[in-house]
């Protein structure tokens, strides 16, 4: 089975409202390609999974780093940085995906993406907000 479902807790609370609504709502779409690639039935739903993810990602990064300009973090240009490698990662993985015939990379891109955003929650974002 690739990767594994989340479950959203209010541990992920980051404590900034229109943040803490996206990570609850990347939690809910990377599921639905959990589910997905669980089924390995239609290529099509996976590859539109995947767009939406890169495309609500690439925003919610632009709000996060929004948010850091405005705040003034310290840790803006380190944490942008984080964002940028990401998505290119990303787009590396789906392209490979979209290369292979069968979806054996699902597993692998799955578990990137959940443990990326899990780990990148709970370390990065919460340093954003801490003073």
């Amino acid at each position: 089975m690739p990767g594994f479902l989340l479950e959203w807790s209010d541990e992920y609370l980051i404590g900034v409202g229109e943040l803490d609504y996206e990570h609850k709502d990347l939690f809910i779409r990377l599921n639905e390609l959990h589910e997905e690639l669980i089924q390995h039935e239609d290529k099509d739903e996976i590859e539109r999974c995947l767009g939406e993810i890169y495309t609500r990602l690439s925003a919610h990064f632009a709000l996060e780093e929004n948010f850091m300009r405005k705040s003034k973090s310290l840790n803006y240009v380190r944490h942008k940085q984080e964002h940028d490698a990401f998505l290119e990662d990303f787009i590396d993985i789906i392209n490979d995906l979209r290369v292979s015939p069968e979806l054996s990379e699902g597993g692998e891109l799955a578990e990137f993406l959940q443990y990326w955003i899990l780990n990148h929650i709970i370390t990065s974002d919460r340093e954003m907000v801490s003073k």
